[in-house]
């Protein structure tokens, strides 16, 4: 039977989890701040659905780390300490490491032309932060996501979806785009020449050098500049 790529549809099953990928997205990208509190009924309003379906939604949200709900006090947005930012990193290393190593041997041939796009797609959108930093994250989703395991695409996703504020800032400067695309270029030839150890190393630097910049950012203060 031929391999398929998977790609990745906005398709959820039920409204709670639809809604839950809004809430996500919008504390991505920094419309929520970090220890913000997320109102049941300001929510349901916004989104015109009930209280019960964004209080669904939050739980699931929860999981994800993205939120934390307090007896008595609700749901905010989760505040990172700075252990705590460098745990998740470490972690999110490993893991894109070995999804990438397994992504030499998983990804079809039909595959290689979709990641060559989305590398030049990177390379076209370097001079746009914004862009760049969305660019980013379609290509790491993509690798991850054609590793041959949902479970370790799906953990890889959940510790970059928690750190995503950090990554997306990280990714403000030149000099950092720089760093950036010189690994992802490095990543994606190794892919494409079916080298393993190559591509897990590239993987794992990429997400230290975004670990390493959001700790000096974090150092600086960084949090009050994420609250926009």
């Amino acid at each position: 039977m031929a391999m398929t790529v998977q790609k990745t549809y906005d398709i959820y099953a039920t409204l709670p989890a639809q809604i839950a990928v809004r809430i996500g997205q919008a504390i991505v990208e920094n419309e929520f701040s970090p220890g913000q509190k997320l109102r049941e009924v300001d929510l349901a309003s916004a989104f015109g659905v009930s209280r019960a379906s964004v209080r669904e939604a939050l739980r699931i949200v929860e999981r994800e780390g993205l939120v934390t709900i307090l007896p008595q006090r609700g749901a905010q947005v989760t505040a990172l300490s700075v252990d705590e930012v460098q745990d998740i990193f470490d972690i999110r290393a490993q893991l894109m490491g070995l999804a990438c190593e397994r992504l030499v041997a998983a990804l079809p041939a039909s595959g290689r032309p979709e990641l060559e796009r989305l590398y030049a797609d990177l390379e076209r959108s370097f001079d746009d932060a914004e862009a760049y930093a969305r660019a980013s994250l379609a290509i790491s989703e993509f690798c991850v996501r054609n590793a041959g395991s949902r479970r370790l695409a799906d953990l890889v996703l959940s510790f970059g979806r928690q750190t995503a504020r950090y990554t997306k800032l990280s990714l403000s400067t030149v000099e950092r785009r720089r760093q950036s695309i010189a690994n992802w270029r490095g990543l994606v030839q190794s892919i494409l020449a079916g080298n393993a150890r190559e591509a897990e190393g590239f993987a794992r630097q990429l997400v230290f050098d975004t670990r390493d910049t959001a700790l000096s950012m974090l150092a600086r203060g960084m949090p009050e500049t994420a609250r926009g």
